[in-house]
């Protein structure tokens, strides 16, 4: 069972790892929502480019923890009736795979969590070149009109913003006051 906690926990790290991965790349070609401390002088095909090392150390210590893990299971198979002579292999694998996630951890957060810095002006022109930014508006301006909106930008590859903006459907105080992000990541007051 306890195996079994640490594979999960392998599988979910993983899995955050390579999500911040992916929110980190770019800065041109990948999402680059994120940036990542630099732990290392950079790539070596690359020059400037941050490499995500920190996040790439936490996956090969996610993959030993599930070989580790594999092996375990064997061992387990291994023992006939109630002698399982696999125990010490067991013990040896349960306690490094802990030590291993542990350290790993911990680097982790001190050497790029901590480190995290959100790319606003990227992270803005995500949101306010996305046609569903208009969700947004529903309230002021309809869901008819919203969705002509959305058809107009698409059709002409450019924002719903600038549709809003060239019908003067609304100011820029308006605009500014419904799409403040703070109220629009709110959570509704119960």
């Amino acid at each position: 069972i306890y195996s079994s906690a640490l594979r999960a926990l392998a599988v979910e790290l993983t899995r955050i790892f390579n999500d911040l991965r992916l929110l980190s790349s770019g800065p041109h070609t990948g999402l680059a929502e994120i940036h990542l401390p630099a732990v290392m002088p950079g790539s070596s095909i690359m020059p400037g480019k941050i490499n995500p090392s920190a996040l790439e150390m936490g996956n090969q210590v996610c993959f030993k923890v599930l070989g580790n893990d594999t092996a375990m299971s064997h061992a387990v198979q291994a023992g006939q009736l109630e002698l399982n002579v696999m125990m010490p292999l067991m013990a040896h694998l349960a306690l490094e795979s802990t030590q291993l996630i542990t350290q790993a951890m911990y680097v982790i957060r001190e050497h790029c969590i901590d480190g995290i810095t959100a790319n606003v002006e990227k992270c803005r022109h995500y949101v306010e070149s996305s046609p569903e930014i208009v969700t947004a508006l529903n309230p002021v301006i309809g869901y008819e009109k919203a969705t002509e909106l959305v058809k107009i930008a698409v059709q002409e590859n450019i924002s719903v913003l600038d549709v809003v903006k060239r019908q003067r459907l609304l100011t820029d105080a308006e605009l500014a006051e419904l799409l403040d992000a703070k109220k629009l990541t709110q959570p509704p007051l119960q």
